[in-house]
């Protein structure tokens, strides 16, 4: 007589049981690291999912009787409308201008004080330098671009008169179109390299010292075990976060731009984020206004996938 078997089914289904239950037993573990998620979860929710609803405005002749539901569908109506806007190929132009500048010149700089502030061994020295490339990044674009205004005034600006009295010529670095690139990168890099700079920081911290150790016996100078070890070792969290840079190519920065931006200049300063905001808030053109920031998410989730993409198969590191 054949032994008795249970059914494929429940012999199928053990594996999950036993996944979920070993599951369940982990985060019951750690139940007080999942506390600790439940605020950032909650706010990502709020503020980047429920937001989604409002899609639909850039598909609607948005009212504010209607609201969202009882708008009349307009379709495609607003894209064209901003493709056929006379301006709109120079403002795509710029955003990508900028955001390129930005990312080529500024990406490496965190990477770059980073390795530096490695390599210094008096700790109040460090302390210090890390603390004064950390404070900009708290200091709103308002004051930056105010201490801007007074540090390179042409008349009055201490950079200006130190100039003059070189017996050099006073150079106006603001709202000018010869400066106007070199202000804009700049200002973003010394404002966010400290805060950027903290990731790579701690992600050299984590190398193994043995590594390190073991360069020297190799008979490697600081600069080859920075090339060979320090380097290496923050790879894989600099390719993620470049993919993650690449993402934001199609927005150049509002506040910085809003501020910085003047007539002089606005031929090769103007850029989306402006452009979304003096449509939907001084304008209000609310779905034209939805109908190009969706344009610029849309574009940015394009680049992402495709960066990600050639990322996985040149160096196998990837977000997904």
């Amino acid at each position: 007589m054949l032994p008795m078997t249970e059914p494929a089914s429940k012999a199928e289904s053990r594996p999950s049981d036993n996944f979920r239950r070993i599951l369940w037993k982990r985060i019951w573990q750690h139940k007080i690291f999942y506390l600790f998620m439940i605020p950032g979860i909650v706010w990502f929710f709020i503020f980047s999912y429920v937001p989604l609803f409002g899609i639909q405005v850039a598909f609607r002749n948005y009212t504010f009787n209607g609201g969202f539901t009882g708008s009349p569908w307009a379709g495609l109506k607003y894209f064209r409308q901003f493709f056929d806007y006379y301006q709109s190929t120079e403002i795509i132009r710029n955003t990508i201008v900028i955001s390129l500048m930005k990312l080529g010149i500024g990406f490496p700089m965190p990477i770059i004080l980073a390795v530096l502030l490695n390599e210094v061994y008096r700790m109040k020295f460090k302390k210090v330098v890390q603390t004064l490339s950390y404070l900009p990044h708290f200091v709103s674009w308002v004051v930056v671009v105010t201490l801007m205004q007074r540090l390179l005034s042409v008349y009055g600006g201490p950079v200006n008169d130190l100039l003059a009295s070189f017996g050099l010529e006073r150079v106006q670095f603001l709202y000018n179109t010869a400066w106007f690139y070199q202000m804009i990168v700049g200002s973003d890099i010394w404002k966010n390299i400290g805060w950027n700079s903290i990731i790579y920081i701690a992600a050299i911290a984590g190398i193994d010292q043995q590594l390190y150790e073991a360069a020297k016996i190799d008979g490697a100078s600081r600069f080859r075990q920075v090339w060979h070890v320090t380097l290496p070792g923050i790879r894989n969290i600099a390719v993620i976060l470049f993919i993650l840079a690449v993402g934001g190519l199609m927005s150049a920065g509002y506040e910085q731009l809003l501020l910085l931006n003047g007539p002089a200049t606005a031929r090769i300063g103007s850029v989306l984020d402006v452009h979304v905001i003096t449509s939907g808030i001084n304008e209000g053109r609310l779905s034209y206004a939805a109908a190009v920031g969706l344009f610029q998410s849309i574009i940015g989730l394009l680049m992402i996938l495709t960066v990600n993409r050639i990322a996985r198969k040149v160096s196998d590191i990837s977000l997904f």
